[in-house]
């Protein structure tokens, strides 16, 4: 394996460790690992080992299922549902421009009732 095909294995294995730990709210008390997790996929999708579209929705799906798990400590689904919203602002106008607008006012639509749920849980 070539240094740099070993280098962005190490980054792909990085991203879904990290991953794991957002979605586990393993350390509730750091919610920066949020944004580690993000700029790791924004990393693996400017290096294009992931494609935008992918990477972007991945990181989307995440947080969203992240937030909406009702048995995490609110803060932590709250500091993913703020978060989802990056993934979505980059992800909404590449499916705009393959046609798929439709699914974008889904994304959003998701999130908007995610935040509505979360408002009226607390």
């Amino acid at each position: 394996m070539t240094r740099a095909a070993s280098g962005s294995a190490q980054l792909l294995t990085h991203w879904q460790r990290q991953s794991l730990a957002v979605r586990l709210a393993y350390d509730t008390a750091r919610p920066c690992a949020i944004g580690c997790y993000l700029a790791l996929g924004r990393k693996l999708i400017d290096r294009g080992l992931v494609s935008a579209v992918d990477g972007e929705e991945r990181m989307y799906r995440l947080l969203m299922q992240t937030a909406t798990d009702v048995m995490l400590p609110e803060p932590w689904r709250e500091f993913c549902l703020r978060a989802a919203l990056h993934p979505l602002a980059r992800l909404a106008p590449l499916l705009e421009a393959a046609g798929d607008v439709e699914r974008a006012g889904a994304l959003y639509a998701r999130w908007d009732l995610a935040w509505r749920q979360l408002q009226a849980d607390a």
